[in-house]
């Protein structure tokens, strides 16, 4: 499912970029962030992470770290985002 343009914001903070297509809905990277930014599609059919709050986010890097299908990855590092 491709996101729409005003849902991009969805898929980033100052610190982090997300790519939706990568993320296998293992919750991880929720469980790591302790300041709440990662919320969650979770339907049937539709499953995955998201930029909840991203004001919130303070670089701190455990949603990289915990993400082992490399959904997350460090902004300006190539995350594969269109």
């Amino acid at each position: 499912m491709k996101l729409r343009l005003r849902d991009r914001d969805k898929l980033r903070t100052k610190f982090i970029e997300l790519n939706t297509q990568k993320c296998q809905a293992c919750w991880k990277c929720i469980s790591g962030c302790k300041n709440n930014v990662i919320g969650k599609i979770d339907i049937i059919i539709h499953k995955h992470a998201l930029i909840k709050s991203p004001e919130n986010c303070t670089g701190c890097l455990k949603c990289v770290k915990a993400c082992e299908f490399g959904a997350y990855s460090k902004k300006g590092v190539q995350s594969g985002i269109n």
